[in-house]
């Protein structure tokens, strides 16, 4: 069955071609579990609460794979507590993290593999965090094209704390939308359920959707894609990068309305923009966007 982890590995299928006649067997099928795989290896990090290194995990990688599939089609697996750790930011602050087990980044993955064809059918254009042809060279050009167009006011903003105070039950309401496969619901509300060993004072002690988990920026996309609509609805030239965005405007007094816009948008999904991270701002000032220095009609990268 897992003789040939690269073969298996293939390319992603719809979800049609996924769910087939047997919605878990298909989801949960060797070739979905090793390519979750080969993406958890590749994409590094430390152990989780069990302390089991990619190393290890790899010395008996068939057995543990195969075992975790029947965990999953039989419907007996649980999570394991998640780490956490604390991790410098650029500007000086501490960044929380939830560090998983590797056996639940595996199973977070092929999920992930699943729900990302589904929602890509209605993310915006205007979005361009974590996901397939789109990053961050896409979102500066995007920036300097609106730019170009003479939208040179700009609402340079950070949601506050966007990965630890998504409302779950409204996230779960937003999956419902387009996700009826009830396996996947329920890994997920058991994902958003699982506990967290080591909380900070005043924290639920969920895990939630903290960053560090597999699924987190693309639950973060789904999350906010409300917001998306109704920035495009009001035609505001929004370039947004997870929970980091800009919106472009000809004049001044736009841009402190797109501001109370977004500020009213986000009030409906219980977010707050960043006060201390948030101002209105012209291109003949400068901003910092994704690591990038805009000023005038130039451009130079931080990092």
């Amino acid at each position: 069955m897992w003789k040939v982890l690269s073969k298996l590995a293939g390319p992603l299928r719809s979800r049609k071609a996924i769910e087939g006649k047997e919605p878990r067997t298909g989801l949960f099928s060797p070739q979905a579990m090793a390519r979750a795989w080969l993406r958890v290896k590749a994409n590094g990090g430390g152990p989780g609460v069990d302390e089991e290194t990619i190393r290890a995990f790899e010395a008996h990688l068939e057995a543990k794979l195969e075992a975790l599939r029947q965990e999953l089609l039989g419907g007996t697996y649980r999570p394991r507590p998640v780490r956490r750790v604390l991790v410098p930011k650029p500007d000086g602050g501490l960044r929380p993290l939830a560090i998983w087990a590797l056996r639940d980044r595996v199973a977070q993955r092929v999920v992930y593999d699943y729900l990302e064809p589904i929602f890509e059918e209605e993310f915006l254009d205007s979005s361009y965090g974590f996901r397939p042809g789109r990053g961050v060279e896409e979102a500066v050009r995007a920036v300097l094209s609106h730019r170009d167009a003479g939208y040179r006011w700009v609402v340079d903003a950070d949601i506050k704390r966007c990965f630890d105070s998504m409302d779950t039950r409204l996230l779960m309401r937003l999956l419902r939308r387009r996700v009826h496969n009830r396996t996947v619901l329920r890994l997920i509300e058991a994902w958003l359920k699982a506990r967290v060993l080591n909380p900070a004072p005043g924290e639920s002690g969920r895990a939630g959707t903290s960053q560090g988990g597999v699924l987190s920026p693309l639950l973060c996309n789904v999350y906010l894609h409300p917001f998306d609509l109704e920035m495009a609805r009001r035609e505001l030239r929004l370039v947004r990068y997870a929970d980091d965005f800009v919106i472009l405007c000809r004049y001044r007094r736009k841009a402190r309305e797109a501001m109370a816009v977004a500020e009213r948008a986000l009030a409906r999904l219980k977010l707050a923009l960043n006060p201390h991270k948030t101002r209105i701002v012209h291109f003949d000032q400068g901003f910092r966007f994704l690591g990038v220095f805009f000023l005038r009609n130039e451009h130079f990268y931080l990092r």
